[in-house]
């Protein structure tokens, strides 16, 4: 059992030791504060906890819908916004999911992926000539929002 520290020794060959000492992080200048800042940064990249590494987790499954999108070159602005929506909200919910309290740190993580979602649908509703696969779309996008403001 360990008291407070505990000393370590370790051979490290050449690029691991210019790797271990090129760590620019918090400040760390010794080689026993950059040795606590990689076990740091591995301890924030372990699991779900890490929003990195949910974000690629959940962009990892919609990755190979996005592929088959590119694949056909034909450009919507909705798709896209969706995708993104999607990929992006699966993360943090992931994320949050290990909270003791989940629903205050998944809405504030929500937040900017819902605004970033309805820039690009007000931004789809107001241009002449939308990004879009079908006629329909970008006027039913309009009508809904404009009803929605002046309800």
């Amino acid at each position: 059992m360990l008291n407070k520290s505990q000393s370590i020794s370790t051979r490290l060959s050449a690029d691991d030791y210019a790797y271990l000492m090129s760590i620019d992080r918090n400040g760390a200048v010794t080689q026993s504060e950059k040795v606590r800042e990689v076990i740091a940064m591995a301890r924030e990249s372990v699991g779900v906890q890490s929003l990195a590494r949910a974000y690629l987790a959940s962009a990892g499954a919609v990755l190979a819908v996005k592929a088959r999108y590119i694949e056909e070159n034909q450009r919507s602005l909705l798709v896209e916004a969706v995708l993104e929506l999607l990929a992006e909200s699966v993360a943090i919910v992931q994320n949050s999911a290990t909270c003791e309290v989940m629903a205050p740190p998944l809405e504030k993580g929500l937040v900017p992926v819902v605004d970033a979602f309805l820039e690009k649908m007000l931004l789809l509703a107001q241009q002449e000539n939308p990004r879009s696969l079908h006629r329909e779309s970008a006027p039913t996008i309009r009508q809904r929002l404009e009803g929605a403001l002046t309800e």
